[in-house]
Parts: structure tokens; C-alpha cells; sequence
């Protein structure tokens, strides 16, 4: 990968128990946000490997390591530099900070999902920094939907979003492109999106039957290619609804997933009766929001009048912030809709905002949302091609265009565990 930097190095302080690779970009302007970083060190592997990600194409950087010992002794290694080359293939991403002051710092993670008319988009996975700049990029399924770093962050996944049910592939590459596999074994029924669990688990949709709009399964695959199906995604977890593409009045069409770590739970969305379960991974449902509480499997449930629903976070504060696609092949804008949540006694909902985007963009698939660290939010208008970071206060400070996104992911770092 021609933008990843690869370090082997070597101390004469013994019993190390940390270490850290500090990386600047080298005569970077005031204006440049993404100006280096810093890269935690895995001991166990061999000469210390590590690598530098989030490096800008064709650019210099000064680094040095930094370690320390069980003992507390310390050292700091020479400065050294490496240069990167160009990323051949990378999509063109353009970006229009109105406001760059206030961004918040960190990489997009995307794929080139669809666009109104259901096309391909970029068949890649890419990552842009906080200038607009992509500084990783792979080969990704057709009409990929997702791209997301494994919860460790060695390796990208991705996946092709599949809504027909027949052409379904997960593929990863590692974040260096020494290591890759297309068509994972088990995986080729999955559809939509993915999440990820400790220990390089992946957890997917899968249609469990022919057609469109059966039931899925929720499985789970670990890094041996142990593929385990969790539980049914379907009747025992809420009513389905009004199918788009099967005329179904009662069809499950699954397509946003998330795992929470703190109490072992997913919650999933489904846009055909426009409605988001929180289940256990024992597959009780825990509560339901949205569609029709009449019957509903779930012991607490809250009904929703919006239409039709992608991308999701369950917030800090409890809150619940999606992405609200509107009725298909309206001329409604779609919008991102955050409600309060509370399931403590009797489950209480209530809306506290409505955004849609000055530009009235909608996207009829995929879409997403995402509040990041500094209280902005990241809106996806995927069939559009449209990205907008805006502030607490909901102003636009930057934008990113693309002939399409799939779902995305902001990162304030490229290590470690996923912010959501």
C-alpha cells in the first residue's frame, strides 16, 4: 500500500512495555489539518512491526519511536524519514470546508454504494482525511454498501450490499495489502451491513431463504472462519411491513446492524416497517422503536411515523440518532430525525431534532449518520454522493462529494477499536 508506512525497529532498553511510533508530515501548511499522528506499538510482533496509517499520497514525514521500559526508563530513537507514492485508481473525492476550524479532526471511511438509479458506484473502499485527501484505497464488491476496519484495525472489510439476494460477497484486505481475501466463506448470503466484535469477529445479515425480503440470520464470523448463526432476524423480533421490491405487505428487509459492547446487545434496523430493535445476543427482544407495537415481540415498544430507515447510533447520553430515508422516489428531503429514549419503566420517545440538508438531498438506500466526539454530526446522503459535517449547531462546516458513498465511518484515529 503505497501510502502505508512500514517500521521495524529494534531497542537496547530491555523489558519494554510500551512503545509508540510518532510520524509529522513535513513542511505541512497552517491551513493542513491532518498533519501526523501517532502509532501505537504492538511488542509482540516480530523486529516490533508497525505500521503508519492516515499518510498523505506522494509526501514526506519525519518519525522517531518512542519506548519505554517495565523499569520506567525511557528512550527516544533518531528522527528518520520515508516518502510515500501515489495511490493509482483512487476515487475522486471533493471536498468544501466552509468552516475548517471546526472540524473535527479525523478520517472517513467509505465505499461507493449506489446511486438513484441503483448503479454501481466506485467500487472501492477508501479513506479520506480531514483535508479531503485520500490516503487509503482497495478494491471493493460492486455496489459496495459498507467498508469498515475490524475492531482491532488490521484489516478493512467490506461488503457488497446485495438487496436482490444473489450476488452477495465480504471481502478484507489488510491495511498494508500484503493480505487479502475476496469471497469469504459463509458470507456470501449477507447483505447491507456489518459490525464487529473483539477479536476480529465480524457480525452480518444473511437472507435465510430465496427471494426478496425473507427473514436473515444474524451470524457471526471469527478470524479461524468459524461462521455461527446467532439467531433469526424476523417474526421473533417484530412485524414486518410493506416490501419495495417483493409486494410483500409483511417483508423483513434488514440493513443497518450495530454491537454494544457495554451490555452484549445488537440493535438493527429495518426500512420496510421503518423500525429499529435492540435485541440480546441471546435473541430476546429487548425493546423496539418505530413500526407496529401491536403484538410486538419486544417488551417495550415506542411507535415512529417517519418512513423508511438506514444508518444508526445509540448516542452517550441514550439518545437514538438515524437516518430517515422518507418514502421512495419522493421529492421529500431525506433527513436525520434524534430522539430521547428511555426504557426504564414505560419506554418514552420523543423527538429533539429534524436536519435536512439546505441542498434538500435525500437518498432512497443506504444513508447514515454518526455524532462525533466534538458535537458535530456526520450526515451521509449516499445516493447523492453527498457528506456534510455539521456543528452543534447544525451549520455545515465541511462537505465531501462523490458520484455515490455507501454507509461511512469517522474516525478520530485509524487505531484501535471503532468509535461506534
Amino acid at each position: 500500500m503505497a501510502t502505508v508506512g512500514v517500521i521495524e525497529w529494534s531497542a537496547t532498553i530491555e523489558n519494554l512495555s510500551r512503545a509508540q511510533i510518532v510520524y509529522t508530515l513535513d513542511n505541512a501548511g497552517s491551513g493542513v489539518l491532518n498533519k501526523g499522528g501517532n502509532a501505537p506499538v504492538d511488542l509482540t510482533k516480530p523486529n516490533y512491526r508497525t505500521l503508519l496509517l492516515g499518510l498523505k499520497p506522494s509526501s514526506t514525514y519525519t518519525f522517531h519511536v518512542e519506548a519505554t521500559a517495565a523499569d520506567g526508563s525511557a528512550c527516544k530513537s533518531d528522527d528518520a524519514t520515508l516518502t510515500t507514492g501515489t495511490l493509482s485508481g483512487a476515487p475522486t473525492i471533493t471536498r468544501t470546508a466552509s468552516k475548517p476550524t471546526a472540524q473535527a479532526v479525523g478520517f472517513v471511511i467509505s465505499s461507493g454504494g449506489v446511486s438513484h438509479s441503483g448503479g454501481s458506484g466506485i467500487n472501492q473502499a477508501f479513506i479520506v482525511d480531514a483535508d479531503g485527501v485520500v490516503v487509503w484505497t482497495a478494491s471493493a464488491p460492486s455496489q459496495s454498501s459498507r467498508a469498515r476496519l475490524d475492531y482491532e484495525g488490521n484489516n478493512m472489510w467490506m461488503m457488497a450490499l446485495n438487496v436482490g439476494n444473489a450476488t452477495g460477497e465480504m471481502r478484507y484486505v489488510s491495511m498494508d495489502g500484503a493480505t487479502k481475501q475476496n469471497n469469504v466463506s459463509g458470507l456470501s448470503k449477507s447483505h447491507h451491513d456489518f459490525t464487529v466484535r473483539k477479536g476480529g469477529i465480524v457480525a452480518t445479515m444473511a437472507w435465510a431463504g430465496s427471494g426478496m425480503d425473507p427473514e436473515s440470520d444474524l451470524i457471526e464470523r471469527s478470524p479461524d472462519g468459524k461462521v455461527t448463526t446467532v439467531f433469526r432476524i424476523g417474526a421473533s423480533l417484530y412485524k414486518g411491513g410493506p416490501g419495495l421490491m417483493s409486494g410483500s405487505a409483511n417483508g423483513y428487509h434488514c440493513n443497518s446492524i450495530l454491537y454494544h459492547e457495554s451490555d452484549d446487545t445488537y440493535t438493527i434496523g429495518d426500512r420496510n416497517p421503518s423500525c429499529f430493535v435492540k435485541v440480546s445476543r441471546a435473541g430476546k427482544p429487548l425493546w423496539q422503536l418505530g413500526g407496529d407495537c401491536s403484538g410486538a415481540p419486544a417488551a417495550q415498544c415506542v411507535s415512529g411515523s417517519w418512513s423508511i430507515n438506514h444508518g444508526h447510533q445509540i448516542l452517550d447520553n441514550g439518545n437514538f440518532l438515524f437516518f430517515n430515508n422518507g418514502d421512495y422516489r419522493s421529492t421529500t428531503p431525506s433527513s436525520v430525525l434524534e430522539y430521547t429514549l428511555s426504557t426504564s419503566g414505560t419506554m418514552q420517545a420523543n423527538l429533539v431534532k429534524s436536519y435536512a440538508s439546505s441542498s434538500k438531498s435525500r437518498s432512497d438506500s443506504l444513508g447514515d449518520v454518526q455524532r462525533l466526539p466534538n458535537g458535530n454530526t456526520l450526515v451521509v446522503f449516499s445516493n447523492d454522493g453527498l457528506i456534510e459535517e455539521v456543528d452543534s449547531s447544525w451549520n455545515v462546516v465541511q462537505t465531501l462529494k462523490a458520484s455515490s458513498f455507501g454507509y461511512a465511518d469517522w474516525r478520530e484515529t485509524l487505531y484501535g477499536p471503532p468509535p461506534r
